[in-house]
């Protein structure tokens, strides 16, 4: 849930930052408009990954296992 809230904060950041009221010179704010997407990047995948985890955990639990062991031993 952080991770999430992270993101929603850095797009707050840059719709604050790209705003021409902002005096902050325009090198800087490219060097932080690239920092922020870079956060956002890395952050998705986080993510993501943790995503693919939890899809993987449900999946299994909903698995049915039909496969039986039979030994055939005639006597």
């Amino acid at each position: 849930m952080v991770k999430i809230s992270s993101i929603t904060a850095l797009g707050i950041f840059i719709i604050i930052l790209a705003s021409p009221f902002i005096a902050i010179p325009r090198s800087w704010k490219d060097y932080l408009f690239v920092g922020a997407g870079m956060a956002i990047l890395i952050l998705s995948l986080l993510i993501r990954r943790e995503l693919t985890k939890v899809i993987r955990l449900v999946h299994k639990a909903h698995e049915i296992k039909s496969d039986t062991y039979v030994e055939n031993n005639p006597q």
